[in-house]
């Protein structure tokens, strides 16, 4: 090639080159963050009924939640339980027997264990484990008082404590009693007694040692309250002081710090240094084990939270029904409930379950 040939060819690449740099990039098109809907049978066909509360586990992995779909072999006027492998699309049924209806699943951090409510005429607690297939009720030897119902209120991240309340149909009974199951030992420890109010949530921490729970206190002025009962000294601390009505969202694994629903916002109560700090505006519905992301309902819709950079994703659908148990570590994927058509195949016309990568 001649000097004047590889003069020429240089002089055109750089006329092309400045050509392409003067025409401008065209913008990838923003696309939503991707949707798998959860509440179908293994083959992936649609649930002939509505599906609801949603719970996943922090591995992201299983998703437990009721149904009344004959397709998923539910009675139809009866919610029944079901536990969705997202890796290979098994559906198990967690079934007691004829005529109970199922509620409140709260799996572990594996999805080994899901804590459950279920009942034929009073609903009791239960937790079953997926490596027997076995659900056992929940409730202790001689608790005081008339106790004839009950329900689950959190599982810990290792399946190990069960929370659960008890109680009974007069009045405002029904959580008089907070106990704690350990399944090692098999052993109910109660938490807080009748006298101090009528149970609002319980949250037990990694190892079991920390129990947060809420106390409806009957006052027009602060009708709720919540406290931190340490089973190792029998110290209760409260810990929404000067937060007026306060409810409890959860307490972190390491169990120390407290989330709290409280004057339109979401707080952080340190339990070392018992400050509370305000994080984000709107109703906190579910966080993440250590207390990083939440699922908050705000003025700009119901997103994923990153509470230590305030990073938000993208807002679910407005009749999205988000439950406590419902993101995975690290605020990588939210699982919720809605009637929307989310999926190109949704054509049953009824609510179904979603899992949401978080972008």
């Amino acid at each position: 090639m001649s000097r004047r040939t590889s003069g020429m060819s240089l002089g055109a690449a750089l006329l092309l080159a400045l050509g392409a740099a003067a025409v401008p990039a065209t913008a990838a098109p923003h696309r939503p963050p991707p949707v798998e809907r959860v509440s179908t049978a293994a083959d992936g066909s649609q649930a002939d009924g509505p599906s609801g509360g949603a719970a996943i586990s922090a591995d992201g992995r299983h998703v437990a939640f009721t149904s009344t779909a004959p397709s998923l072999g539910c009675a139809q006027y009866f919610t029944c339980l079901r536990l969705k492998d997202l890796t290979t699309g098994k559906v198990t049924a967690v079934d007691l027997g004829s005529g109970y209806a199922y509620g409140s699943p709260m799996p572990s951090a594996d999805g080994s264990r899901v804590a459950f409510s279920a009942g034929v005429r009073f609903q009791a607690p239960y937790l079953y484990d997926r490596a027997t297939g076995v659900s056992t009720k929940l409730w202790p030897e001689n608790p005081p008082g008339f106790d004839e119902l009950g329900g689950v209120e959190s599982i810990s991240p290792d399946g190990t404590h069960v929370a659960y309340t008890i109680g009974n149909r007069n009045g405002p009974q029904a959580t008089r009693l907070l106990y704690v199951r350990d399944t090692a030992t098999g052993t109910d420890e109660l938490i807080s007694p009748a006298e101090e109010g009528d149970k609002a949530g319980a949250s037990v921490s990694g190892d079991g040692e920390r129990v947060a729970y809420g106390v409806r206190t009957g006052s027009g002025t602060d009708p709720a309250d919540v406290f931190v009962k340490d089973r190792r000294t029998g110290e209760r601390t409260q810990v929404d002081t000067g937060l007026g009505a306060a409810y409890l969202v959860r307490i972190t694994a390491d169990g120390r710090r407290v989330l709290l629903d409280a004057e339109g916002g979401l707080y952080v109560h340190d339990l070392r240094t018992g400050e509370s700090r305000r994080v984000a505006d709107g109703r906190p519905l579910s966080a993440t084990a250590d207390g990083r992301y939440a699922v908050v309902a705000g003025a700009d819709g119901t997103r994923v939270r990153d509470l230590r950079t305030g990073r938000k994703g993208a807002a679910l659908p407005t009749d999205a029904q988000v439950g406590p148990d419902t993101l995975t570590a690290g605020g990588r994927a939210v699982a919720f409930s809605s009637a929307s058509s989310l999926v190109p195949d949704d054509t049953n016309g009824v609510a179904d379950v979603f899992v949401r990568q978080v972008s």
